[in-house]
């Protein structure tokens, strides 16, 4: 599962990984905005994109050749 990870994951990814969980510990819930609305909801989309990119690299057998 590890190697599939790897394979379906790229820098940009994991950079958005670590972006996300810095804002959503900035963000104050109580107290939302549109801009703090709009963001949850394409870190959702994203979030759901890139599970069916992991799940598309794991029926296809790891995906990509090393």
């Amino acid at each position: 599962m590890i190697s599939i990870l790897k394979k379906s994951l790229n820098f940009i990814d994991c950079l958005i990984i670590i972006l996300a969980v810095f804002i959503f510990a900035k963000m104050d819930y109580s107290d939302l905005s549109l801009l703090n609305k709009i963001y949850l909801a394409s870190f959702g989309l994203w979030s759901v994109m890139l599970g069916v990119r992991i799940y598309i690299v794991y029926k296809n057998g790891g995906g990509k050749n090393d």
